[in-house]
């Protein structure tokens, strides 16, 4: 179960989450909706511990959420300079580069295994930053606009990542894309921020 209880964030004077609280149980796919600047990828980067809230806490089985938690966003880091495989074999701590192709085999990124990140379309850079949020099987996803920049096949793609997460954790996804929200079983809804 993934649990907010009182979330609260403020950026000097401004307030982006106010009282956020929500339950999240496995196998579940929840959406956060809102406007943009109301504060979705702000919620997500809290979930990873990536930020701390000004009040509040987040909480995977009782536990704390940072390090159970992989993050797919469009400002994720890929490193331009390094092929696709170098990519990954980074971010996994240096997997062996049979089973990096093979899992990037699975984004259809495997024939770009030696192609520069920085020489790839949109869409195939957004497929990397999945491929490498999905190698760690981490309890819980966190997808931010997660279907920006892709084809159909891209969808299809994120469609089958989020059954697969249904067995072992949740997913939290952020979007403005109402066609998201067929991928998901409830929603989570962010207010625009407030001048304090």
């Amino acid at each position: 179960m993934l649990t907010a209880r009182r979330l609260f964030k403020r950026y000097e004077s401004r307030l982006v989450l106010r009282d956020l609280s929500f339950e999240i149980a496995l196998g579940s796919c929840v959406a956060v909706l809102g406007p943009n600047g109301a504060g979705k990828s702000t919620l997500l980067r809290i979930v990873a511990g990536l930020i701390a809230p000004s009040r509040g806490e987040i909480r995977w089985n009782d536990a704390a959420t940072r390090g159970q938690c992989a993050l797919a966003a469009p400002d994720a880091p890929v490193y331009r300079e390094l092929t696709c495989l170098e990519n990954l074999k980074f971010f996994s701590g240096g997997a062996d580069n049979s089973a990096l192709i093979q899992h990037l085999s699975q984004w259809n990124l495997d024939k770009r295994a030696d192609d520069l990140a920085g020489e790839l379309s949109s869409g195939l850079r957004a497929r990397l930053g999945l491929a490498v949020a999905s190698w760690f099987k981490h309890p819980i996803l966190l997808l931010d606009e997660p279907s920006a920049n892709l084809d159909e096949a891209g969808r299809e793609l994120v469609e089958n990542l989020i059954e697969a997460q249904r067995a072992r954790g949740v997913t939290l996804l952020a979007t403005n894309d109402a066609r998201d929200l067929s991928w998901c079983d409830a929603q989570v809804r962010v207010s625009e921020g407030a001048k304090l």
